[in-house]
């Protein structure tokens, strides 16, 4: 049996009590978390060293949009969470105690992008080290639907290659429908996008309401061009990764993905401040 010991400081231990007793259970192939001079319970020590940890390393996402869309709409911010959540859904099993809502909007124990369940977790408890900047294009709402391709990116807080940029390629099709009445109203405002907290990356309440995630699916080629079958990633995509890396060419005329020049080496930066921030549901007086 593998053995992991933590010497925790007891102050620090007994602070980070109630609903952070997960975050030192350890995960190996036997896990054993040694507790002490808190007045635990045997069966208090017992739960928490069958559990594996609790998740709380969110990445900052930052988010932008085309002119012509309202980053703080219903709409955006219905996309901006079942992207947000559906990045970790394959990761942890409590997804829903970070994006409430979230498992009964999808319907179904399913993921929309096809990923399995929990298979890459252990690679996300690392501290974070990225910053992902996400981009809402080709977009419709309605108080009965929503729809809209999401591009992204990452650039790390470390040197050295980063796939993510080299070439940026991958988009997403979120497409959501309401089982409601009303669309409901969008969360508050984050009106500053260099002022945040930790806990601004993850919502505190339901964002889907009376939503449901109708289907999502991964968009590539088409060099910028919508396939005849709709599916190709669109151009307001391209568009963006062209804002952000200017350097980027097609190789030849039938590439579909454009290139990063000869000699590019991926940008690093520190951690970002997410925004817009899960701030606080509207507030309704």
């Amino acid at each position: 049996m593998t053995v992991i010991r933590f010497e925790i400081p007891t102050k620090m231990w007994c602070d980070s009590m109630g609903r952070h007793l997960r975050h030192w259970a350890v995960l190996s192939i036997s896990a054993v978390v040694i507790v002490s001079g808190c007045g635990l319970s045997n069966s208090d020590v017992g739960e928490a060293s069958d559990k594996v940890p609790a998740f709380d390393n969110f990445a900052p996402h930052i988010w932008s949009a085309d002119t012509d869309i309202d980053l703080f709409s219903r709409g955006s911010e219905l996309l901006r969470a079942a992207f947000e959540a559906g990045y970790y859904w394959s990761v942890i099993e409590e997804v829903d105690d970070f994006f409430p809502g979230y498992t009964k909007a999808l319907g179904s124990d399913r993921d929309v992008f096809g990923n399995t369940r929990f298979e890459t977790r252990s690679e996300f408890l690392d501290p974070v080290g990225q910053t992902l900047f996400a981009h809402i294009t080709d977009y419709s709402a309605t108080d009965s639907t929503v729809s809209g391709t999401i591009c992204k990116y990452w650039i790390s807080t470390s040197e050295g290659i980063n796939g993510s940029v080299h070439p940026p390629t991958a988009a997403y099709r979120i497409e959501l429908e309401n089982q409601g009445e009303g669309p409901g109203l969008p969360g508050v405002v984050d009106s500053d996008p260099e002022l945040g907290a930790i806990s601004d990356r993850t919502p505190s309440w339901d964002v889907f309401g009376s939503w449901k995630i109708r289907s999502g699916s991964w968009l590539f080629g088409t060099s910028g061009r919508s396939g005849a079958d709709g599916e190709g990633v669109p151009p307001g995509c391209h568009d963006w990764w062209l804002q952000q890396f200017q350097g980027l060419t097609y190789e030849s005329p039938t590439d579909q993905f454009r290139s990063q020049p000869e000699g590019f080496v991926a940008p690093v930066m520190p951690l970002g401040v997410q925004f817009p921030g899960w701030i606080g549901p509207a507030n309704v007086s």
